[in-house]
């Protein structure tokens, strides 16, 4: 069985996904697998099926729920349990069948080849990582109204790979490449500098030198009316680089995965 929590949450049996049941099952599911391999009281558990207010019957509501989950694993055979454990569950799952243990085993690859400097290698790796993502963590909860931290911790750690993966294809000059995926940062976060720095020098190195100049005002205007701050240093340094074609005395902006607006 093939435990998957990046999109939708679902277990695959080969080709066949295995019916969960309702969405409360697949909370429980989904919950247990962002914490595998570790107790989930029962008190935290109840909390995140029912984040709003805990049914009188919950309790006896996630009994069902764990005792399908159970039915559905004692049919895998592939060393996934879900077992009692002092004031709660555990979920046992092996790390290469849960995406999401595949996924951080991926990024932490590609960020020592990203620190040694392995820029090809480095890139494929976060590639293969973000390949594994099928849409936003746990849409199908989302779309239920679920708001866990661990889903905007996920999303975060997707955004920060891709901002990764991009910052190897720039090191190979892979310009054109990147574009799309950064105009994409852009729009989603106006007041990120460090998205905003890379997708000017990747315009310009196009040959789109109006274009990294219109971004910058953009960005600048952004800044100063919603923050009250003008563009950082290495931010007005490279628009500087740009109007006088001298890209080369600006170095890199380093890679921060920080939160929008910050320097």
């Amino acid at each position: 069985m093939r435990f998957e929590v990046l999109g939708s949450v679902q277990i695959r049996d080969g080709d066949r996904t295995v019916p969960l049941g309702g969405v409360r099952h697949g909370a429980t599911l989904a919950y247990l697998l962002l914490h595998s391999n570790t107790t989930v009281t029962i008190s935290r558990l109840m909390s995140a099926v029912w984040p709003a207010r805990v049914p009188p019957t919950g309790r006896q509501m996630l009994y069902n729920a764990i005792f399908r989950l159970r039915s559905v694993l004692s049919s895998g055979g592939g060393g996934e349990k879900l077992l009692r454990e002092g004031p709660g569950y555990v979920l046992h799952v092996p790390d290469d069948r849960l995406d999401l243990r595949q996924f951080q085993a991926l990024v932490a690859r590609g960020r020592r080849e990203l620190a040694a400097g392995r820029w090809s290698e480095a890139s494929d790796t976060f590639r293969d990582a973000l390949g594994l993502w099928r849409g936003p963590a746990l849409a199908d909860l989302v779309e239920h109204g679920y708001a866990w931290p661990e889903c905007t911790a996920l999303d975060n750690a997707r955004t920060a790979a891709l901002e990764s993966r991009i910052e190897a294809d720039l090191a190979l000059g892979r310009y054109r490449d990147v574009i799309g995926d950064l105009e994409g940062l852009v729009e989603a976060e106006p007041l990120r500098e460090q998205a905003c720095g890379w997708l000017m020098r990747a315009l310009y190195q196009c040959g789109r030198q109006a274009d990294a100049l219109s971004l910058y005002r953009r960005t600048r205007a952004a800044l100063v009316d919603q923050l009250g701050l003008e563009p950082s240093p290495q931010l007005r340094a490279l628009e500087r680089a740009v109007l006088n074609h001298d890209l080369a005395h600006v170095g890199a902006p380093p890679l921060l995965h920080a939160s929008a607006g910050s320097r």
